[in-house]
């Protein structure tokens, strides 16, 4: 079935719950799992892994029981990434644009020819630039390009997988200094919503982080930030690692999906009004 014809059966589906099959009896209760190896036996692909979110996403992957394929750009800090987790025995760095048609094929076949079904997608690849053709093709058209493949797979196989896209608080709010990074995350934050309906019928969730103002410095402390009402401070990338954990966990969100968590220390909630509550302005 093509993706046009799949869509509207999943839109006339979910507009008309008279076309959905009755459900006899509640779907069964995932297999209870220790609390701190939530992602014990998935198979993740984390894009833009090599550092910052991306690595902190690995690490708690990986903390979790996962097995993880980790790409990246740039070759050394694949490298990187084999040095510190290989020992695992659960990770496999491979260099990868995501932007390349050739390069997502090739990743794409890798794992065919590895018998390795991913069920778990995390689409953090993405750049802060205010080039519309650049923003667009990293942090939509690349992530779409990958998507649909890794997801055909997840429903030709029966898995109940888990899609999760990096987003913003900028995809709403507005970033007067990129137009075009703003305009990118508000395509996904669509997507989001149109690939949780597409895919809803092969138990399939797809959900969205946005995060704030996410750095810490080079002790790895985080920076004062007055604009983040809750703390005042930057948030440690570690807490959106956290979240991707939670989103595919099958226990925690098997009823979550088209939805998109912010984490931003209340940052999208400031406005001129917190500014003259706090004393910024007269």
């Amino acid at each position: 079935m093509s993706i046009k014809a799949r869509l509207r059966a999943a839109v006339r589906a979910f507009m008309n719950p008279a076309l959905r099959p009755v459900r006899i009896a509640p779907p069964p209760e995932p297999t209870r799992i220790v609390v701190d190896r939530l992602a014990e036996g998935r198979h993740a692909l984390v894009t833009g892994a090599g550092r910052h979110i991306g690595r902190s996403i690995v690490r708690e992957l990986l903390a979790h029981g996962a097995h993880v394929t980790a790409t990246d750009l740039d070759p050394a800090l694949c490298a990187s990434l084999e040095a510190e987790f290989g020992s695992t025995g659960r990770l496999q760095a491979v260099r990868a644009d995501i932007t390349s048609a050739a390069d997502t094929q090739a990743l794409l076949q890798s794992l065919d020819q590895a018998q390795r079904t991913i069920d778990l997608l995390v689409n953090n690849v993405g750049v802060v630039v205010d080039d519309f053709t650049a923003s667009f093709r990293t942090n939509v058209v690349g992530p779409m390009d990958l998507t649909y493949p890794i997801a055909r797979r997840m429903a030709e196989r029966k898995v109940r997988g888990s899609i999760i896209f990096l987003t913003s608080i900028h995809g709403e709010s507005i970033f007067l200094r990129n137009r075009a990074y703003g305009a990118s995350k508000a395509a996904i934050g669509m997507l989001i919503r149109q690939l949780a309906v597409e895919f809803a019928a092969d138990g399939i969730r797809v959900n969205g982080i946005a995060p704030g103002d996410i750095r810490v410095d080079e002790n790895g402390r985080v920076v004062p930030y007055r604009f983040a009402p809750l703390e005042e401070t930057s948030i440690p990338p570690q807490y959106i690692a956290r979240a991707v954990v939670y989103l595919g966990s099958e226990y925690f969100s098997r009823y979550t999906t088209g939805a998109t968590v912010t984490i931003d220390g209340g940052l999208s909630l400031f406005n001129y009004q917190c500014a003259v509550a706090a004393g910024l302005y007269p």
